[in-house]
């Protein structure tokens, strides 16, 4: 069912709104709309390259917050175990949990 090619964009929209807050939350709170977004995506050429150009905003802020994460991860890697005999900032152990649900 494709139809509402403003609602897919709108859902994608909200998406990368709540990345740029960077509340769990708020990411959270899109992942409904994204289901429905996918059910909606635009058949209309124009439609759907402004669909493409929407998901590639998200797509660059998540690639984006990854190497930010990232560099955080050798500043603390440094900071708490020091460095490798490489020089290279020593790897930080992660504890924690992953909780699913469904």
């Amino acid at each position: 069912m494709r139809s509402n090619p403003n609602s897919a964009r709108e859902k994608v929209a909200a998406l990368r709104d709540a990345l740029l807050t960077a509340t769990p939350e708020a990411i959270e709170a899109c992942l409904p709309g994204l289901v429905q977004a996918a059910s909606s995506i635009p058949d209309d050429p124009a439609e759907l390259a402004a669909f493409k150009e929407d998901l590639r905003a998200v797509k660059n802020l998540v690639e984006h917050g990854e190497k930010v994460n990232r560099g955080l991860a050798r500043i603390l890697g440094a900071q708490i175990a020091g460095y490798t005999p490489k020089g290279e900032a020593a790897p930080v152990e992660a504890s924690g949990s992953v909780n699913l649900k469904g």
